[in-house]
């Protein structure tokens, strides 16, 4: 005799009992044994229906109850960077970022007179004489805004490489030719794609290592330490545990002084490799660029040599220091910006310099450090160099060429809020050219930035 007693769901046995009490009911004892059979499996088809419609129901009734009720809130996702959000839709990770920045100075002596076009931050390099009309102005304010920066990164995952990482930044200090501060202009300071290895766009150069630059509030750095942000195609490679080697060729500018009347042709790119070292108590880095100037008459190949290291001396305490140098360095040491090669009867001709600077940071509390930092460039004399440069010079005495340099900085920042920054800062400043000019730099600065990441 079958069995009807198996019980899988609630409403199987009493409908399996039913059914086999009237099909045995009709049946002969011939056709017992086969109508049993049949009997069974159609009690199988229906025990397996119902057990699929319970599982049904109780799917529905955990969905329903996983839905909030409706508030009129929307709910977004975490990302895969730190402080991101997920976009709705897809698998992209976007992270915004920035910070408005307000900065005010007062020079004790003379200052760069184009403030409201480029030149609000220091430039040792391009400060006014003493003994000119601007050199002797003191007492001199200014204010701006122009530091402000906006920003994001997006990361999204690949199964082949790895996350897909994209950045573009910002600021408001572009050049202004529209007549105030009230018109400043938006400038791209990076935009640029990463895939594995390989970076493609604009960012910093190779040549930079911002972690070896001290704690200033000066926008312009300490002179040593290069500001380009240009483009490239670079591609990092680990190297142990804990340093990557970075190869890139990156686009150059190739400036000969003076650009007229010998045309002046960016035809090449720049080349660079940098090594870095992250340790337990820092980071050292060393790093290489050679560079090409050509005109319509004559070619030079430059290069540049830098090595920096950050080290941290306990929770409190940290030293920066970096030197850099080379025939034709320029721009990648931003003291040479308009010292990198000029234009002679004799061909075109690179100056040497090299520099260097140090910092030291204190940090007083949670909430208070402060920095003492000093930094010196030398060119090396070339008379024939410095006569051409002179007699060209497009912006007149500002870019006469500069025999050394020398600079220091101490500050104090404060921390009263979480992402706010106050800082005040002091600098001092001596340049001097071939021919015995001096120029002299003596500037308070303080600056406010609210931190939005």
């Amino acid at each position: 005799m079958m069995n009807l007693t198996a019980r899988r769901t609630p409403l199987a046995t009493p409908l399996s009992t039913l059914l086999a009490g009237l099909l045995l009911a009709g049946a002969t004892p011939a056709s017992a044994a086969d109508e049993a059979a049949e009997l069974r499996s159609m009690l199988k088809q229906i025990q397996e229906r119902l057990e699929a419609l319970e599982k049904k129901d109780k799917a529905a009734t955990v969905a329903t109850a996983a839905v909030p009720p409706a508030s009129g809130k929307q709910y977004i996702e975490a990302g895969d960077l730190p402080g991101s959000f997920r976009v709705p839709g897809s698998d992209t990770s976007i992270k915004l970022y920035g910070n408005v920045r307000t900065d005010a100075t007062y020079d004790f002596k003379g200052r760069i007179a184009a403030v409201n076009s480029y030149g609000w931050a220091n430039s040792l390099f391009l400060q006014p004489f003493d003994s000119s009309a601007a050199g002797k102005r003191s007492g001199q304010t200014f204010a701006t805004a122009r530091g402000s920066r906006f920003g994001f990164l997006t990361s999204t995952p690949t199964a082949e490489y790895g996350p897909v990482t994209t950045k573009l930044e910002g600021d408001f200090d572009g050049l202004n030719t529209l007549g105030g501060e009230t018109q400043t202009t938006v400038r791209l300071r990076e935009a640029w794609g990463k895939i594995g290895g390989l970076l493609v766009g604009q960012t910093w150069s190779t040549f930079v290592d911002l972690r070896a630059q001290p704690d200033l509030i000066e926008w312009n750095g300490t002179g040593i330490t290069p500001t380009i942000r240009q483009a490239m195609a670079r591609y990092s490679l680990p190297v142990g545990a804990r340093g990557r080697v970075d190869l890139a060729v990156e686009n150059t500018i190739g400036s000969t002084l003076v650009k007229s009347p010998v045309a002046d042709y960016d035809t090449g790119f720049d080349y660079v490799a940098a090594f870095t070292q992250d340790t337990d108590w820092g980071h050292y880095s060393v790093r290489a660029v050679t560079l090409g100037y050509k005109n319509d008459q004559h070619s030079k190949q430059g290069y540049g040599l830098a090595a920096s290291s950050r080290i941290n001396l306990g929770r409190q305490d940290s030293i920066v220091l970096m030197a850099a140098g080379g025939e034709g360095i320029g721009r990648y040491m931003y003291n040479g910006l308009v010292q990198g090669a000029v234009n002679t009867p004799d061909g075109i001709r690179l100056w040497r310099g090299w520099g260097a600077h140090a910092g030291y940071t204190h940090r007083w509390s949670d909430s208070l450090r402060s920095t003492l930092a000093m930094a010196e460039t030398h060119f090396e004399r070339d008379d024939l160099a410095n006569a051409a440069q002179r007699a060209n010079s497009p912006a007149g005495a500002d870019f006469y060429p500069n025999e050394k340099l020398r600079q220091f900085w101490i500050n104090t920042f404060w921390n009263p809020a979480r992402n706010v920054d106050l800082g005040v800062d002091y600098s001092y400043g001596k340049r001097e050219t071939f021919n015995g000019e001096k120029g002299t730099v003596s500037r308070l600065g303080t600056m406010l930035r609210y931190n939005f990441n």
